[in-house]
């Protein structure tokens, strides 16, 4: 039992937001009690009067401005600290900081530490330039105090990022301040989404707003209510609102349905002008103005209507947050494309310049190297543009780097790109799977190939080829194909996200073994996530239960690459005796998917023909099936396949194409995809499913494929409930104890989403190790140390 403090839910309170945008005032008695509710929901088991308890320590105030800012300052405070003006999060809170970050974005912990702990002066300019900008430039996101790794950060001049994408990298804070400025244009990105399924689901499951009418009405309540704020504090006049507090509420309401606001008018947060300063620069500073000089006149006059408006402005500001960062209750990449479908940044990225700037930190220090991931465009034309947009960006970073720290060139950080092509569900074509989705995977793969051949120096940033999506969508064979044809035209470097999410642990084994075995990858070449070769069977089992459903169909590839893996991949031969039972269960289940009996090597080598172009081999015996472009190697390669047991013209006696198309054939699918309910645990056991995890990272090690692990994204899109069962703690003890684990590498995934930056992801793990494996801080460090020494080993640094 855990009961932490009602106000981390402070800003995730939906019937008081529903309250203000029907114009009425919750009590402070109101707000306590539904916090007590949220928290309640998370640990049910709990008897209440732990809840109430816990609500009297943390809520004891009778006000809305007390609870507001002694429940902000009381929660920031355990988690924050000074050094040099500058603001750390305390290293033995890190973990939690990162999980609270869900909840409440960054800057308004920050401004409620700051003015506990460095009250607001009457030099509001030198308070300003003192304390709110050097804190919030450029990022919102305070670093952990580990000397350690603040000495280790300045002596490398910065750490990689290698799996980092660049849409999808902007914070809440940031993004806050463009809903501010043109709520119309947040309002226009969500028509663009409004029949999305997914989007809808995210809405009402994280609000009781029920349309993005209703949600940019709210975020024009936030901007019209800083203007409240500044005339009652600032101008001391509110008269002009009303002279009742619903009449101010009614009128901020009103104002908020007017979501077409003339094309020329420029907003901006009427609290830059209490600073000398241009109206337009460092908006999240201002931002943290605001909250300062509210906050102190809310502890002057806590009992007024400025406390119950700052709470409403809160509220939106907090469902924003939950539509922009993936919350701990949001399990599972189904959660986490939600995030990515909703259109919330598309304004804010635009512009690349300042993503950079962010990830770069205040001090522009974090990074050395980034490999930013981008989706190519299907032209060369727009492809290019996309390049210079973010060449654009990455240049006024190294400007502004050079102009205020002196930087020599040869220390600046450096950009690689990668492009990733996107999974997605299949389209419904008679004959081949996924046919419109390989079509268009091969025409961006031929926009880059001719620009690497006509335009040399515009891709020579492109280090690397990527496929990122759910893995419930696209299966690696999709891209397989590409893959070869890039690297036949002179790509050299390829990754692959794999073993992130799944339904059977088999399934995302074989998901990473495909990556690697199908699309050729080789020595250095890397997968991201790899989840399910780490994560602890147990816990996954305990998660997921004794009983499951799956494909039937996909079960079945799941057990045939088992029976590979066993046969096949593992020298030792370690789970030989599972194959009686295991190859029983295979033909059960392929007599049931295909309705023909097929030999075990004939499914085995079926399964491995998937990673070519499908419709080459039928079109060997059947020219009405429709065509995909190839180039002649792959052909070739095709052709050699077919004739090595069989001649050209007695394909259709292969036994191992006739299976191909009925694992391609619409009409054949309804049976492959049928849904069945299995035991879990039905063939191996716990301890042979980790058997398995070790036989696949021995494969890696052999081959030098090497893992790209991604902290604070694995934990909330995978099976993890928090840092203590994190993955790579297995991976550590399995190496430690002599066993082959291929090298591995840090990265951010989507830093905007997982609330995060590289500094920051380094210092969870390095945390996590002190804090709860006991390592000391020489040997915590240790593991940190090699980390960066790999991912600068195995960058993508060689060009294309």
């Amino acid at each position: 039992m855990e009961i932490v403090s009602p106000i981390v839910y402070l800003l995730s309170d939906n019937r008081s937001l529903a309250d203000y945008l029907h114009c009425e005032f919750p009590t402070a008695e109101r707000v306590k009690s539904r916090l007590k509710i949220i928290e309640w929901r998370r640990n049910a088991s709990v008897p209440d009067h732990y809840f109430d308890i816990s609500n009297e320590f943390h809520c004891g105030d009778d006000t809305i401005g007390g609870l507001i800012l002694n429940g902000l300052t009381q929660l920031a405070s355990e988690y924050l600290e000074f050094h040099e003006n500058i603001i750390y999060v305390k290293q033995e809170r890190q973990n939690d900081w990162q999980l609270l970050l869900t909840r409440i974005p960054p800057l308004l912990l920050m401004m409620a530490f700051l003015v506990k702990h460095r009250p607001l002066s009457r030099d509001i300019c030198s308070y300003y330039i003192k304390y709110i900008l050097p804190n919030t430039r450029y990022t919102c996101l305070p670093q952990p105090f580990v000397p350690q790794m603040l000495t280790f950060l300045k002596e490398k001049k910065g750490l990689h990022d290698l799996h980092i994408h660049l849409n999808g990298s902007t914070e809440t804070d940031s993004v806050w301040q463009d809903m501010m400025d043109s709520p119309y244009e947040t309002y226009k990105e969500l028509i663009e989404v409004n029949g999305n399924n997914a989007v809808i689901e995210l809405l009402e499951q994280e609000s009781l707003v029920s349309s993005s009418e209703e949600y940019v009405k709210a975020l024009n309540c936030a901007r019209n209510l800083r203007k409240v704020f500044f005339d009652w504090i600032i101008e001391k006049s509110s008269v002009k609102y009303g002279n009742t507090r619903e009449e101010i509420l009614n009128y901020i309401l009103a104002e908020a349905e007017k979501l077409f606001p003339d094309s020329d008018y420029i907003y901006y947060n009427p609290f830059s002008e209490v600073l000398c300063l241009e109206k337009s620069s460092c908006r999240m500073s201002v931002e943290g103005l605001m909250y300062c000089i509210v906050f102190s006149d809310i502890e002057r006059n806590p009992d007024t209507l400025l406390s119950s408006l700052f709470h409403f402005y809160l509220l939106v500001l907090g469902l924003t947050n939950r539509l922009l960062v993936q919350q701990e209750h949001q399990y599972g990449f189904r959660q986490f494309q939600k995030l990515t479908m909703n259109n919330l940044r598309e304004n804010s990225e635009k512009s690349y310049i300042n993503r950079f700037f962010q990830l770069h930190g205040n001090n522009s220090s974090n990074i050395c190297f980034i490999e930013g991931r981008f989706s190519p465009k299907d032209s060369e034309e727009s492809t290019v543009r996309q390049l210079n947009e973010i060449d654009k960006g990455w240049k006024k970073l190294l400007d502004c780097i050079t102009e205020e720290h002196l930087v020599e060139k040869q220390q600046l950080p450096e950009l690689k790109l990668i492009a990733h092509f996107i999974k997605r569900k299949t389209d419904k074509d008679e004959f081949i799977r996924f046919k419109q989705l390989r079509t268009e995977i091969f025409k961006k793969s031929r926009v880059l190939a001719l620009l690497k051949k006509n335009n040399p120096k515009k891709v020579e940033c492109i280090v690397g080829i990527d496929a990122a999506g759910s893995e419930f969508d696209t299966p690696p064979e999709v891209f397989a194909p590409a893959f070869r044809y890039l690297r036949r035209n002179g790509f050299k470097h390829f990754t692959y996200h794999a073993g992130e999410d799944f339904f059977h642990l088999l399934g995302g084994l074989q998901a990473i073994y495909e990556a690697i075995d199908f699309c050729g990858m080789s020595r250095g070449d890397r997968i991201g996530h790899a989840v399910a070769a780490g994560i602890s069977p147990e816990m996954w089992y305990n998660t997921v239960g004794g009983k499951i459903f799956v494909r039937a169909g996909e079960y079945l590839d799941n057990l045939v690459f088992s029976y590979h893996l066993i046969v096949k991949v593992d020298t030792q031969h370690r789970l030989i005796e599972k194959l009686p039972f295991l190859i029983d269960r295979i033909h059960e289940l392929a007599y049931k998917v295909y309705k023909k009996d097929f030999a075990l090597e004939t499914l085995e080598a079926s399964w491995k023909l998937r990673k070519y172009v499908p419709t080459s081999f039928f079109s060997l015996d059947d020219s009405e099936v429709c065509s995909y472009p190839l180039d002649e190697n792959e052909l070739d390669d095709i052709k050699n396949e077919i004739s090595y047991e069989y001649g050209r013209s007695d394909v259709k006696s292969d036994p191992r194409v006739q299976l191909l198309k009925l694992y391609n054939n619409l009409s054949d699918r309804q049976s492959y995809e049928q849904i069945v309910p299995i035991e879990t645990l039905e063939i191996f056991s716990l301890e042979n499913l980790e058997v398995m995890q070790q036989i696949l990272l021995e494969y890696m090690h052999k081959k030098e494929i090497v893992i790209e692990t991604l902290p604070t994204s694995n934990i909330r899109i995978g099976f993890h409930h928090s840092y203590t069962t994190y993955h790579l703690w297995n991976w550590i003890r399995w190496e430690q104890e002599g066993k082959p684990v291929p090298p591995i590498i840090i990265g951010t995934d989507d830093p905007g989403i997982f609330a995060t930056n590289i500094f920051n992801e380094y210092a969870n793990i390095y945390c996590n190790l002190l804090y709860t494996h006991k390592f000391s801080h020489n040997d915590a460090m240790c593991i940190i140390e090699k980390l960066e020494r790999n991912a600068q080993v195995y960058r993508f640094y060689e060009g294309t």
